[in-house]
């Protein structure tokens, strides 16, 4: 009987945080072009989603961390990254919530995006997959990802005493958003890809 676990569950996680995380994003961004200067009301919706996905992924996370239900090592390679992005989406939520200023989780986003990275290439230089690249790709995604909510927050908690956004914010926005359609697009996959093995072989 092959191994079953909720890692294709556990990635479709991650996907959804980035679909919602490029929708409120590009949300607020849109709504400061078009003058409203309230952005925590605009913020405010996202509360929600964001809120329950960190919730369920740092349940996830702990459980993973607690009972190792992945093969050997394999769970120190993912559920250490994965509980840390739980906690701070659950940080970031309540931070909207309570209207105080992001920045300070992003810098929390800054260094589980560098411990992100820092995981992925050892786990590709230790030849831990046999899709090296896909999973290099993923890590460097997420932890790029990370890097850059950091500068994102920063914009988002100055921007309501700006009077327009410069084209160096834009850069580093957009760059945020590449950053997470790729990691969206590669945790969606890996996960489909792993969906068919547990349909076909259930415990």
């Amino acid at each position: 009987m092959a191994f079953i676990d909720d890692l294709a569950m556990e990635l479709f996680t991650l996907s959804l945080v980035g679909v919602v995380s490029i929708y409120l994003t590009g949300s607020v961004y849109i709504a400061y072009r078009r003058g409203i200067k309230d952005i925590e009301e605009v913020l405010k919706p996202g509360v929600y989603p964001l809120g329950i996905l960190g919730g369920i992924i740092t349940i996830m996370g702990i459980y993973g961390e607690m009972t190792w239900p992945l093969p050997g090592s394999y769970n120190i390679l993912f559920y250490d990254p994965y509980l840390i992005i739980g906690l701070i989406l659950v940080i970031m939520a309540v931070s909207i919530a309570m209207k105080q200023k992001l920045q300070f989780t992003g810098i929390l986003a800054l260094f589980s995006g560098l411990i992100a990275i820092y995981y992925g290439a050892n786990a590709y230089m230790d030849k831990m997959t046999s899709s090296p690249i896909a999973m290099l790709g993923l890590y460097i995604a997420f932890g790029l990802t990370g890097v850059f909510t950091y500068p994102t927050t920063l914009i988002y908690d100055m921007l309501p005493g700006k009077e327009k956004v410069s084209k160096l914010w834009t850069v580093v926005l957009v760059l945020f958003w590449i950053g997470l359609v790729v990691s969206a697009v590669l945790a969606a996959l890996t996960a489909i890809e792993a969906v068919p093995q547990h349909l076909l072989s259930p415990p």
